[in-house]
């Protein structure tokens, strides 16, 4: 999937954790925003990729030891994460924002054809039977619906409020 699949869908897992939690609106923003980072974070191994360029020299680190879609794209690397994240004292809607996010990456990679390293340092690959290429139009299709999700879920009231007063009016 493409960065902007990933980005999407962690957005949509952010207002998802913010509505659950009824957070504020500074920290609804901070969960969508941290949850869209974790989303696109597991392809740090990628130099190539968004998060690749800002942080190049991790980047290069990551991808010659451990290569693509393994460590970083495992079962061990989003519990090392959630470690971190309990040992820091993270309050919990901003933990379940970052690795939701980062399992959003994990399962969106595991829907194309090269599948993940699910179980690192296993050398088995795991991936969806149904699977689709990258930036193809599944991508596109994904990325924009998780998009449309988002955005109905942040102004639901909203929309319910603006219908009932036209539906209602005399």
């Amino acid at each position: 999937m493409t960065g902007k699949t990933h980005a999407a869908a962690g957005l949509l897992v952010g207002t998802a954790v913010a509505l659950h939690f009824e957070l504020d609106i500074f920290k609804t923003v901070t969960s969508m925003v941290i949850a869209g980072i974790a989303s696109i974070f597991p392809d740090i191994c990628h130099t190539r990729s968004k998060i690749g360029r800002k942080l190049w020299l991790l980047s290069w680190i990551i991808k010659h030891l451990f290569g693509h879609r393994t460590l970083t794209h495992s079962i061990l690397f989003i519990a090392m994460i959630y470690g971190l994240l309990y040992v820091i004292h993270t309050p919990i809607y901003y933990m379940i924002s970052i690795i939701c996010g980062m399992l959003s990456h994990v399962i969106l990679d595991m829907l194309t054809p090269r599948g993940v390293h699910l179980l690192f340092p296993l050398p088995i690959r795991v991936r969806f039977p149904i699977h689709f290429k990258t930036g193809g139009l599944v991508d596109l299709s994904l990325a924009t619906t998780f998009s449309i999700l988002t955005i109905y879920m942040l102004f639901d009231e909203g929309f319910k409020y603006v219908l009932e007063s036209m539906l209602h009016y005399k």
